[in-house]
């Protein structure tokens, strides 16, 4: 009797999960605004490789607040879950910011213009994400 109602139970809860669609997927991540410029941006999961769509939609999610503030740039300076990364410094207006891999939360400082160094154009990544993840087409 115990397997019937446990099987009852995850069927239940697998009806109540919505896929990911272009009308949830936003429902999914969480974010916060702590400058004018900066954002910390949360994703559900891991920064594991085994996590990929975790770290991906924390990445499209920060590519699509930075188009949402009026920026076409941003720069990852903090993530969890990664190892310090050997790059270079981004470059702007006199300030320096050391970048890092995405992860699952990521700390982005948004630029209108593109800084010296390594900044991810907001646009691309929202492009390629979206089709990654066919998040362009219309839900059913």
């Amino acid at each position: 009797m115990k397997i019937f109602y446990s099987v009852l139970l995850l069927l239940l809860l697998n009806a109540c999960a919505k896929p990911l669609q272009p009308d949830n997927y936003g429902d999914l991540i969480s974010s916060t605004q702590v400058d004018q410029d900066t954002f910390q941006v949360s994703s559900p999961g891991s920064a594991s490789s085994e996590d990929e769509k975790s770290v991906d939609l924390s990445l499209l999610r920060s590519a699509e607040i930075a188009l949402e503030n009026g920026f076409n740039y941003f720069v990852i300076i903090e993530s969890d879950g990664q190892e310090d990364s050997a790059y270079e410094a981004t470059t702007y207006g006199g300030e320096s910011y050391a970048h890092s891999d995405p992860g699952t939360t990521n700390t982005i400082v948004c630029f209108k213009e593109k800084p010296q160094g390594f900044a991810y154009v907001a646009l691309f990544v929202k492009a390629s994400l979206r089709a990654k993840y066919n998040l362009d087409q219309v839900a059913e």
